[in-house]
């Protein structure tokens, strides 16, 4: 509850202010929000510089690659790591097939 109450009176940036709001809503709809397991991606190109990027939020790591609802989502949008994947389930499935 204290994040809540910091991110509320000093929002730093956009990206502090939306998840404030998202905090706030969850907290208005009774959900609680684990920010132990919440994670930020940024979708870009590749050429982008690192200077572009929006800060990093301190209560949020940020990574590359995220698995949301069973798809791996990357940061350059890029589903090498999807079909692996759906390729490796499906290999271990037609073994105990044969």
């Amino acid at each position: 509850m204290t994040l809540l109450f910091y991110l509320l009176r000093t929002p730093k940036t956009l990206v502090e202010l939306e998840m404030a709001h998202i905090m706030n809503w969850a907290s208005k709809n009774k959900m609680t929000l684990n920010l132990l397991k919440t994670v930020e991606i940024v979708v870009h190109r590749c050429n982008v510089s690192r200077d572009m990027l929006p800060p990093i939020m301190h209560s949020v790591s940020r990574v590359a690659v995220a698995k949301l609802l069973g798809v791996h989502l990357r940061h350059d949008l890029n589903f090498s790591q999807q079909v692996e994947s759906v390729i490796a389930s499906c290999n271990q499935r037609l073994y105990l097939l044969a």
